[in-house]
């Protein structure tokens, strides 16, 4: 990972602040997400997030900092640590390594960002740590149980054969 002057006075700033160095960052307009040793990470964070919203002051931007992890698929999951990953697929197409993340129909937007910041932010790291990329796919998940309107049409229907019974003893 080269450096350029800006990268390094980011480094230093979030040192300053956390006492933590990171292993790489990466920005787009809206947020930076640095990259930091797992066992590190509760510093990096502070008590009740304090060091990052002393960095969300400094930047002025969102900050989000990852766990690092060895595989693709254990970074993927630590950078989506606030969305229930389904499943993460591998594949390989003419060479080129990729990775299909399947999240709930209801998380796609927090996966893939404002104007799609996340997911670019991720793919720039896993092009730079894995030679990799990303896409989202998305996961319709059916609730086991009844909804409301399922309830409120079997209530109709026993009210609708509690009368039609209630006629049948009438009129026998």
């Amino acid at each position: 990972m080269e450096l350029t002057e800006r990268g390094l006075s980011f480094f230093s700033l979030f040192e300053s602040i956390t006492g933590v160095m990171p292993k790489d960052f990466s920005e787009l307009d809206e947020m930076i997400v640095f990259i930091i040793d797992p066992d590190k990470m509760g510093k990096a964070i502070g008590k009740k997030g304090a060091n990052i919203a002393k960095l969300k002051a400094k930047f002025k931007k969102k900050v989000f900092v990852v766990s690092d992890a060895d595989t693709p698929e254990n970074f993927i999951r630590n950078f989506f640590n606030n969305i229930n990953v389904l499943n993460i697929e591998e594949r390989t197409v003419m060479n080129e390594k990729s990775f299909l993340i399947y999240v709930e129909e209801q998380a796609r937007g927090l996966a893939v960002g404002h104007n799609g910041e996340r997911i670019k932010i991720l793919k720039d790291f896993l092009k730079k740590k894995f030679n990799a990329t990303a896409h989202i796919r998305t996961k319709r998940i059916l609730t086991v149980g009844k909804s409301e309107e399922d309830k409120n049409t079997e209530d109709e229907n026993k009210n609708n054969e509690d009368q039609d019974n209630a006629e049948v003893a009438e009129s026998g």
